[in-house]
């Protein structure tokens, strides 16, 4: 029987288990070694993990500085010759095409 508390319940019954001296199991020298080893590779690969988001993190920041950069030309571009398509492989300003 479950016993809940503060609720009234008819003959709650509480059941102990007394600790009996018993042999204690364990696993096998071999089955120990193979479970430290799993542990151990799936800690590396967690700790992999960790260094690569950090990596992406300081990814992320240098992606936000260039294209801040980027912002900033086009600004002073902007500024210089209005709005014009550049072609970035010559580096020719045309109009840009009318929308109907």
């Amino acid at each position: 029987m479950l016993v809940v508390p503060g609720k009234k319940q008819k003959n709650p019954t509480i059941t102990i288990k007394l600790n009996q001296m018993a042999k204690t199991e364990k696993l096998t020298a071999e089955e120990l070694e193979v479970l430290i080893n799993i542990i151990k590779q799936l800690n590396s690969v967690q700790s992999q993990i960790g260094g690569l988001e950090l990596q992406k993190h300081d990814l992320l920041h240098t992606f936000a500085q260039v294209k801040t950069k980027l912002d900033e030309q086009q600004k002073e571009l902007q500024e210089k010759y209005g709005d014009k398509v550049i072609d970035i492989n010559t580096g020719e300003l045309r109009e840009p095409a009318k929308e109907d």
